[in-house]
């Protein structure tokens, strides 16, 4: 039987053959980088991208004209030249006075106060708003009320008026000034007239031309009957004691002193030396009130 003919092996992955062999080859040597040369300068800066074209001339060029101060740019074909700048005028303030306010802190008290004022007047103006509506109401009240003693008051009757401080009557002297130190007498006496909603008028029944009045803030017996200085608007208290409201002065009222002198009529009000007691005297309609 004939043997397979031998084929040659191969050598290992990674064999060399040694040096001196038939094979052997040397090792390649490493590559050189090539020699260094300088690079050039760079291009010319180009603000557009390559291939654009370049807009006008003269776009984005410093402005004509020179900005206020120092050296500015000059139109194509100029020359560049140096603006002075403007003067700038200087401001001086005033010295502030050491430990004084400032006229900010100044104006605003200024402000505070004129609002300040301004508020108070603003409640002063309300208040006296609600007392005259008030007194107002209560006048529409008096006018309207009905009673044993504001019926007294009717035209024609003769009354006295009993001071509730003094206990006498209220006169008219004979030189017309009045006091609350009357007796029985007819200076102590008045005839009533009445002008409806408990208004009336006094006359005096010792001098018929003395007519009970308020007159430049004084209380007197000289009245001449034919104006309102002489009427007077009722007030009933829940004591049956009367005031006597003057209706051209409101808010001012007949009053007696301790010393029997009559009172400011614009300092008295509805209080003890305003009131009176009513003591008929006379009545034509035969009504006639005795002690």
């Amino acid at each position: 039987m004939s043997k397979a003919p031998a084929y040659p092996q191969l050598p290992p992955q990674g064999y060399a053959p040694p040096p001196g062999a038939a094979q052997y080859v040397p090792p390649a040597q490493p590559t050189q980088p090539p020699p260094y040369a300088a690079a050039g300068p760079p291009p010319a800066y180009n603000p557009y991208h390559p291939g654009t074209q370049a807009p006008p001339g003269g776009y984005g060029a410093p402005p004509p004209q020179a900005p206020p101060g120092g050296y500015g740019y000059a139109p194509p074909g100029q020359t560049n030249v140096y603006i002075q700048p403007a003067a700038v005028p200087q401001v001086i303030m005033p010295a502030r006075k050491p430990g004084g306010p400032s006229m900010g802190y100044k104006a605003t008290a200024a402000a505070g106060s004129a609002l300040g004022g301004l508020v108070s007047l603003t409640g002063k103006g309300l208040s006296a708003l609600a007392k005259g509506v008030e007194r107002e109401i209560n006048h529409a009240v008096d006018g309207t009320k009905v009673s044993h003693t504001l019926a007294l008051f009717t035209t024609g009757n003769v009354l006295q008026l009993y001071s509730r401080v003094t206990q006498r009557a209220l006169r008219v002297m004979p030189n017309g000034a009045v006091d609350g130190l009357g007796g029985q007498e007819p200076a102590a006496q008045f005839i009533i007239t009445n002008c409806g909603s408990n208004q009336v008028v006094l006359r005096n029944i010792a001098n018929p031309a003395f007519h009970l009045a308020v007159l430049g803030g004084v209380t007197t017996g000289t009245g001449n009957g034919s104006d309102k200085s002489c009427i007077f608007r009722l007030h009933e208290s829940v004591s049956n004691f009367v005031t006597l409201e003057s209706v051209m002065c409101s808010n001012h009222h007949v009053g007696i002193a301790q010393n029997g002198m009559v009172t400011a009529p614009g300092m008295t009000k509805k209080g003890n030396p305003a009131m009176f007691s009513v003591k008929l005297v006379y009545s034509p309609f035969g009504q006639v009130q005795r002690h």
